[in-house]
């Protein structure tokens, strides 16, 4: 008995890891998105101002896909941090976390290309 609760801790440690991962990961992508919409969304104000509509309007669209794509992934570390924090208030950490050492299966998304630098 003391074997599988050994296991279930060591479990539970890696799939604490596993939701800390995911969620910091999906946090750094949510901040690099704010970052790649205020680059965009600046030189959009450029183009504007040489008269350059055709390249403005690309660039527009730029900033409303990395907006996009930050809002969700922000959403996705809320999802991960909640997931991580809220089950030792339930009473249930060791079995989440436990679960959660699944997640280690499954490759996380890599950071994605900027939608402007894509060829």
């Amino acid at each position: 008995m003391a074997a599988l609760n050994a296991m279930l801790l060591l479990l539970a440690l890696l799939g604490a890891l596993a939701l800390g991962a995911r969620g910091l990961a999906a946090l750094l992508r949510a901040v690099l998105a704010a970052a790649e919409a205020t680059h965009v969304g600046g030189l959009a104000e450029v183009s504007a101002r040489r008269g350059d509509l055709t390249e403005m309007a690309e660039r527009r669209g730029v900033v409303r896909t990395a907006r996009r794509r930050g809002t969700r992934q922000a959403a996705w570390a809320g999802l991960w941090l909640l997931l991580l924090l809220a089950p030792p208030f339930l009473g249930v950490a060791r079995e989440v976390y436990a679960a959660a050492a699944v997640l280690w299966l499954f490759p996380p998304r890599g950071l994605a290309v900027p939608a402007h630098r894509r060829s």
